[in-house]
């Protein structure tokens, strides 16, 4: 039991410094399918330290939007969208960054399969933000929403 106690521990810490590795970071995600894994998770290895100095966690967060349609007779069409939001805020962001794709097959997904690139789509989008912010002196990838 005591062991058990121990690896339980030992691995909390592990998750913990892995979700750390890239500092702290806020999100909002909308997406149709869930049953994969969460969006902060599936995206925190691209969020980078550059970003994290930039936009800080307590003021802004990523915002990530995505769907998924199949169609009756096979394939199907994603979409998502990243950019960067006040804390707090759930609206679309003024700039964000885009991904699709696109299967025009007459081949019938499973529910997972779609997930699955769902997820590929959503985290195609953040890479994106991530590559922009990179390449930009000052990380200017975020544009204040006018009322």
């Amino acid at each position: 039991m005591i062991n058990k106690k121990y690896l339980a521990a030992a691995l909390c810490t592990l998750g913990l410094h892995m979700a750390a590795s890239a500092g702290e970071f806020n999100v909002f995600c909308t997406y149709k399918n869930d049953n994969i894994e969460k969006c902060a998770n599936v995206i925190s290895d691209l969020v980078t330290d550059k970003y994290i100095a930039k936009y800080p966690a307590n003021q802004y967060q990523i915002f990530v939007h995505s769907n998924i349609h199949n169609y009756t007779n096979g394939g199907y069409a994603a979409y998502a969208l990243a950019g960067i939001i006040p804390r707090g805020s759930a609206t679309f962001p003024a700039k964000y960054f885009s991904s699709t794709r696109i299967d025009g097959s007459d081949k019938t997904f499973s529910s997972v399969q779609l997930a699955e690139v769902e997820l590929e789509t959503y985290r195609s989008a953040v890479k994106s933000l991530m590559d922009a912010c990179e390449i930009s002196p000052n990380c200017d990838v975020y544009t204040r929403r006018n009322k």
